[in-house]
């Protein structure tokens, strides 16, 4: 997939800045991309001067990079309070906290909105509505942290 290789080869130089990607969406037509690379830093905020050096050092690698053989606009930002989980292993940090989760239930898509009570190898454990859900990693689709002015 496009969005790991361009992780891969930027890595180095966003993590030299003292962040990490959090996660990269591509959109758009063949001929010209729209790239978002998601930001974050371990114990605090993005800032926009966190985004602004990310883009300067990011263009330039990106600009080099021979596999983009398209005209592409490029978009640095945080997160933010309502992130999108683009990993499994990204919902670890947020135990306890309230997510929405798109997956499969007993062969049915469905959305879940609840607590995150724990993350395995295996499953993603919910507190929604009073149930508990336990939802298979193969079965799991997308999900988004519910931030405190959403719930």
């Amino acid at each position: 997939m496009l969005e790991e290789k361009i992780e891969n080869i930027l890595k180095q130089d966003v993590e030299s800045l003292g962040c990490f990607i959090w996660g990269i969406e591509i959109s758009g037509s063949s001929s010209s991309k729209h790239i978002v690379i998601y930001i974050d830093k371990q114990d605090c905020l993005i800032s926009l001067e966190d985004c602004q050096k990310v883009n300067i050092q990011t263009r330039e690698v990106l600009d080099n990079y021979a596999e983009l053989n398209f005209d592409f606009s490029l978009e640095i930002s945080s997160p933010g309070i309502d992130r999108k989980f683009f990993k499994i292993n990204q919902l670890k940090d947020f135990l306890g906290e309230t997510v929405k989760i798109s997956c499969f239930l007993d062969g049915k898509k469905c959305k879940l909105k609840g607590e995150l009570k724990d993350v395995s190898e295996k499953e993603i454990f919910i507190l929604s509505e009073g149930k508990n859900y336990e939802i298979m990693n193969r079965d799991y689709l997308s999900s988004n942290l519910i931030g405190v002015n959403n719930e």
